[in-house]
């Protein structure tokens, strides 16, 4: 079980750092979100948001590796998955792009809650 724990951070990790990408090169924001690079203020907002994926991304991976900073690292993970998916779902965009990053969020939650279980079944034994 001990080794289930860190495959399962970097997994979530993976998840949050994909989108980095977009942070240096916006062209891919296209391909990313479904969304024409029009305004200058609406890349901006996506890159600090590739930026801000990026940091929850990292502190997964550093969490995989450092078991005190598995729940705060888990419950970032949680909020910022979770929220992407609520906004998703009742603004009706689960199909087209946007459907597609929420639909990974959901696998990414998925993961979460058995990382929840395996730490708190970890803490019982």
């Amino acid at each position: 079980m001990s080794k289930a724990l860190p495959i399962l951070f970097w997994m979530m990790a993976i998840i949050n750092l994909l989108p980095v990408v977009s942070a240096v090169m916006p062209s891919k924001l296209q391909d990313l979100y479904g969304i024409a690079s029009g305004s200058a203020d609406l890349m901006t907002l996506l890159q600090h948001r590739a930026l801000l994926l990026g940091l929850i991304g990292v502190t997964l991976a550093v969490a995989a590796h450092m078991p005190e900073l598995r729940w705060p690292a888990l419950i970032g993970g949680i909020i910022s998955m979770g929220t992407f998916v609520i906004f998703t779902f009742t603004r009706g965009q689960m199909s087209g792009p946007l459907g597609k990053i929420a639909m990974v969020d959901i696998v990414g939650l998925l993961i979460a809650a058995l990382t929840a279980f395996l730490i708190l079944q970890n803490r019982g034994g």
